[in-house]
Protein backbone atom coordinates (compact mmCIF):
# COMPACT_ATOMS: atom_id res chain seq x y z
CA UNK A 1 0.00 0.00 0.00
CA UNK A 2 1.04 3.39 -1.22
CA UNK A 3 2.07 5.48 2.23
CA UNK A 4 0.88 9.30 2.16
CA UNK A 5 2.88 11.99 2.20
CA UNK A 6 1.50 14.89 4.46
CA UNK A 7 1.01 18.16 2.93
CA UNK A 8 3.49 21.54 4.36
CA UNK A 9 0.08 23.13 5.14
CA UNK A 10 -2.67 22.27 7.95
CA UNK A 11 -5.22 19.36 5.94
CA UNK A 12 -8.14 19.94 8.85
CA UNK A 13 -9.98 22.45 6.87
CA UNK A 14 -8.67 25.52 8.45
CA UNK A 15 -6.18 26.65 6.52
CA UNK A 16 -7.41 26.36 2.27
CA UNK A 17 -5.01 29.78 2.10
CA UNK A 18 -1.92 27.71 2.92
CA UNK A 19 -3.15 24.86 0.00
CA UNK A 20 -3.89 27.54 -2.69
CA UNK A 21 -0.83 29.12 -2.06
CA UNK A 22 1.19 25.81 -2.29
CA UNK A 23 -0.53 24.85 -5.31
CA UNK A 24 0.07 28.07 -7.06
CA UNK A 25 3.83 27.95 -6.20
CA UNK A 26 3.89 24.20 -7.60
CA UNK A 27 2.55 25.04 -10.79
CA UNK A 28 5.40 28.19 -11.12
CA UNK A 29 7.87 26.21 -10.26
CA UNK A 30 7.00 23.12 -12.72
CA UNK A 31 6.97 25.78 -15.24
CA UNK A 32 9.86 27.39 -14.38
CA UNK A 33 12.10 23.65 -14.62
CA UNK A 34 10.41 23.17 -17.64
CA UNK A 35 11.32 26.49 -19.12
CA UNK A 36 14.96 25.76 -17.97
CA UNK A 37 15.51 23.24 -19.83
CA UNK A 38 13.41 23.18 -23.12
CA UNK A 39 14.54 26.94 -23.40
CA UNK A 40 18.11 25.84 -23.10
CA UNK A 41 17.61 23.19 -25.67
CA UNK A 42 15.50 26.00 -28.16
CA UNK A 43 18.59 28.75 -27.32
CA UNK A 44 21.88 26.82 -28.20
CA UNK A 45 21.06 26.83 -31.75
CA UNK A 46 21.52 30.46 -31.73
CA UNK A 47 24.82 30.33 -29.05
CA UNK A 48 26.22 27.30 -31.28
CA UNK A 49 24.84 28.23 -34.40
CA UNK A 50 25.67 24.58 -35.51
CA UNK A 51 22.90 23.07 -37.81
CA UNK A 52 22.93 19.46 -36.41
CA UNK A 53 21.26 20.89 -33.12
CA UNK A 54 17.94 21.84 -35.33
CA UNK A 55 15.78 19.07 -34.12
CA UNK A 56 16.80 19.44 -30.68
CA UNK A 57 15.94 22.98 -31.04
CA UNK A 58 12.57 22.51 -32.79
CA UNK A 59 11.54 19.91 -29.03
CA UNK A 60 12.91 22.70 -27.39
CA UNK A 61 10.48 25.13 -28.82
CA UNK A 62 7.88 23.06 -28.90
CA UNK A 63 8.31 22.14 -25.35
CA UNK A 64 8.61 25.64 -24.23
CA UNK A 65 5.72 26.88 -26.10
CA UNK A 66 3.34 23.77 -24.36
CA UNK A 67 5.08 24.80 -21.03
CA UNK A 68 3.53 28.22 -21.22
CA UNK A 69 0.23 27.57 -22.21
CA UNK A 70 -0.20 24.70 -19.58
CA UNK A 71 0.86 27.33 -17.05
CA UNK A 72 -2.39 29.57 -17.11
CA UNK A 73 -4.70 26.23 -17.63
CA UNK A 74 -3.12 25.36 -14.24
CA UNK A 75 -3.20 28.23 -12.31
CA UNK A 76 -7.10 28.99 -13.34
CA UNK A 77 -7.95 25.71 -11.52
CA UNK A 78 -6.38 26.90 -8.34
CA UNK A 79 -8.18 30.51 -9.22
CA UNK A 80 -11.40 28.53 -9.65
CA UNK A 81 -10.96 26.52 -5.93
CA UNK A 82 -10.43 29.61 -4.51
CA UNK A 83 -12.99 31.36 -5.25
CA UNK A 84 -14.87 28.47 -4.05
CA UNK A 85 -13.43 28.44 -0.89
CA UNK A 86 -14.15 32.02 -0.36
CA UNK A 87 -17.36 31.88 -1.33
CA UNK A 88 -19.00 28.55 0.63
CA UNK A 89 -17.74 27.25 3.92
CA UNK A 90 -15.75 24.37 4.33
CA UNK A 91 -17.66 21.10 5.54
CA UNK A 92 -16.61 17.72 6.03
CA UNK A 93 -17.71 15.35 3.71
CA UNK A 94 -17.59 11.71 3.51
CA UNK A 95 -17.08 9.10 3.07
CA UNK A 96 -16.23 9.44 -0.69
CA UNK A 97 -16.35 6.24 -2.45
CA UNK A 98 -14.48 6.13 -5.79
CA UNK A 99 -16.46 5.02 -8.86
CA UNK A 100 -13.77 5.16 -11.43
CA UNK A 101 -10.80 7.13 -12.68
CA UNK A 102 -10.34 8.12 -16.45
CA UNK A 103 -7.34 9.80 -18.49
CA UNK A 104 -5.61 13.45 -18.09
CA UNK A 105 -6.42 12.79 -14.06
CA UNK A 106 -10.25 12.78 -14.13
CA UNK A 107 -12.21 10.62 -11.80
CA UNK A 108 -16.02 10.30 -10.51
CA UNK A 109 -16.66 9.82 -6.99
CA UNK A 110 -19.80 9.79 -4.40
CA UNK A 111 -20.32 12.33 -2.12
CA UNK A 112 -21.32 10.36 1.21
CA UNK A 113 -23.40 7.31 1.34
CA UNK A 114 -25.57 6.81 -1.98
CA UNK A 115 -28.72 6.10 0.82
CA UNK A 116 -28.71 9.84 1.95
CA UNK A 117 -29.09 10.95 -1.52
CA UNK A 118 -25.28 12.15 -2.13
CA UNK A 119 -24.74 13.13 -5.69
CA UNK A 120 -21.59 11.32 -8.02
CA UNK A 121 -19.40 13.64 -8.54
CA UNK A 122 -16.88 14.24 -11.96
CA UNK A 123 -13.56 15.96 -11.23
CA UNK A 124 -10.12 16.80 -11.14
CA UNK A 125 -7.22 16.24 -9.36
CA UNK A 126 -4.83 19.67 -9.03
CA UNK A 127 -1.62 17.51 -8.06
CA UNK A 128 -2.35 15.71 -11.50
CA UNK A 129 -2.28 12.11 -9.66
CA UNK A 130 -5.37 11.08 -10.33
CA UNK A 131 -7.99 10.37 -7.24
CA UNK A 132 -6.09 10.69 -4.07
CA UNK A 133 -5.17 7.45 -2.12
CA UNK A 134 -6.48 8.92 1.05
CA UNK A 135 -9.71 10.89 -0.11
CA UNK A 136 -11.68 7.74 0.09
CA UNK A 137 -12.20 8.28 4.01
CA UNK A 138 -13.93 11.71 3.56
CA UNK A 139 -12.48 15.68 2.07
CA UNK A 140 -13.38 19.09 3.36
CA UNK A 141 -15.74 20.28 0.50
CA UNK A 142 -16.56 23.78 -0.59
CA UNK A 143 -19.42 24.25 -2.58
CA UNK A 144 -23.14 23.28 -3.79
CA UNK A 145 -23.99 19.21 -4.74
CA UNK A 146 -26.31 20.93 -7.70
CA UNK A 147 -23.22 23.08 -9.08
CA UNK A 148 -20.05 21.86 -7.88
CA UNK A 149 -17.07 22.67 -5.68
CA UNK A 150 -13.69 22.58 -4.63
CA UNK A 151 -12.03 19.38 -2.05
CA UNK A 152 -9.46 19.24 0.39
CA UNK A 153 -7.93 16.10 0.88
CA UNK A 154 -7.17 15.41 4.31
CA UNK A 155 -3.40 14.34 4.96
CA UNK A 156 -2.15 14.69 1.70
CA UNK A 157 -3.54 18.26 1.12
CA UNK A 158 -4.28 17.95 -2.61
CA UNK A 159 -7.13 19.98 -3.94
CA UNK A 160 -9.76 18.39 -6.11
CA UNK A 161 -12.21 20.44 -8.18
CA UNK A 162 -15.66 19.00 -9.09
CA UNK A 163 -19.11 19.08 -10.93
CA UNK A 164 -22.45 17.07 -11.06
CA UNK A 165 -21.65 14.09 -13.24
CA UNK A 166 -24.88 14.10 -14.95
CA UNK A 167 -24.42 18.00 -16.06
CA UNK A 168 -27.38 17.64 -18.57
CA UNK A 169 -29.74 15.55 -16.37
CA UNK A 170 -29.64 18.27 -13.87
CA UNK A 171 -29.80 21.29 -15.45
CA UNK A 172 -33.51 21.69 -14.30
CA UNK A 173 -32.79 20.99 -11.22
CA UNK A 174 -30.47 24.06 -11.18
CA UNK A 175 -32.79 26.37 -13.27
CA UNK A 176 -35.44 25.90 -10.60
CA UNK A 177 -33.01 26.20 -7.56
CA UNK A 178 -33.58 29.43 -5.99
CA UNK A 179 -32.25 32.82 -6.52
CA UNK A 180 -30.24 32.80 -3.28
CA UNK A 181 -28.28 29.36 -4.41
CA UNK A 182 -28.10 30.21 -7.93
CA UNK A 183 -26.13 33.58 -7.26
CA UNK A 184 -23.78 31.98 -4.74
CA UNK A 185 -23.03 29.59 -7.76
CA UNK A 186 -22.38 32.18 -10.28
CA UNK A 187 -20.42 34.75 -7.19
CA UNK A 188 -18.32 30.88 -6.93
CA UNK A 189 -17.63 30.28 -10.71
CA UNK A 190 -19.66 27.12 -10.79
CA UNK A 191 -22.98 27.94 -12.55
CA UNK A 192 -21.98 26.34 -15.66
CA UNK A 193 -20.69 23.67 -17.12
CA UNK A 194 -16.90 23.54 -16.80
CA UNK A 195 -14.85 21.00 -18.95
CA UNK A 196 -12.72 18.74 -17.04
CA UNK A 197 -10.38 18.37 -19.68
CA UNK A 198 -9.23 22.30 -19.83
Amino acid sequence: MQEETRAPYATDGTDFQGALKHHREKALKRFAKRAAIFGLMWLQIFVTRTDYLLPLAIVGFLGLLTSMIRLPISLSWVRRCSRLFHTYPVVFRGPVPQISVERNNCFTVRIGRESSGSPTMAGTNLSGKGWPAGGSAGVWFAGDDLFGGAALVPITGELLFMQPLDWPLTSEQRANAPADRIAKARQAGIKGYVSLRS
